[in-house]
């Protein structure tokens, strides 16, 4: 499992100019917290749990800034980007799969959908159907998923371990590599960063 604070937020705000942080998997909010201490406009946060959903909007009901949605990932996509301008950079923290044993809520197999358990390809496919995300930053989980690697955390356990057609990253060149530089990172389960290139 990922965790936000491994990433500057300031530093990239300044540098991409995003004002805004859409989140998929809020958990128990501390991707949240660290998100909300930054320098945001507005921070959104998406869970398809009803429980964690709850208990996070309880928890910030007083921060004007942050906003909690419960529901699947694509509808909460569209649910936050209706509330941020079109020309607006935004940061995605994108949970790589379905929340399932991370909080003890189901087990990873308990949804035997590849397609929905690992809903990364068709959320950053939905974002480039909606909007111009070429100014817009990814930061993106659990990169051991979907790649072997030296990764602090070991290699993808059995049960996480998708079918090995599920088992690849091609779509985010197909989506981002055009627009931007893709970086991986190693640390905890691994990291897929996309940052947008210069432009001349």
């Amino acid at each position: 499992m990922g965790v936000l604070s491994d990433f500057d937020l300031d530093r990239l705000i300044r540098e991409y100019g995003c004002r805004y942080l859409i989140e998929t998997g809020t958990g128990l909010g501390k991707s949240l917290e660290y998100a909300a201490a930054s320098d945001f406009d507005q921070v959104f946060s998406i869970e398809i749990m009803h429980k964690l959903a709850l208990e996070a909007a309880l928890r910030f009901a007083k921060n004007h800034k942050v906003t909690v949605i419960h529901g699947k990932s694509e509808r909460g996509l569209k649910e936050a980007l209706e509330e941020i301008p079109p020309e607006a950079p935004v940061i995605y923290w994108l949970d790589a799969h379905f929340p399932g044993a991370d909080f003890r809520l189901a087990s990873y197999k308990d949804e035997k959908n590849e397609a929905v358990r690992l809903p990364l390809e068709r959320e950053l496919r939905l974002l480039a159907g909606l909007r111009d995300i070429s100014r817009d930053v990814f930061l993106i989980d659990d990169l051991r998923i979907y790649e072997d690697g030296t990764y602090d955390e070991g290699p993808c356990p059995a049960d996480h371990r998708p079918a090995e057609e599920f088992r690849h990253t091609r779509f985010v060149d197909e989506v981002l590599g055009a627009t931007h530089g893709i970086e991986r990172l190693f640390r905890r389960t691994g990291y897929l960063c996309a940052y947008p290139k210069r432009r001349d």
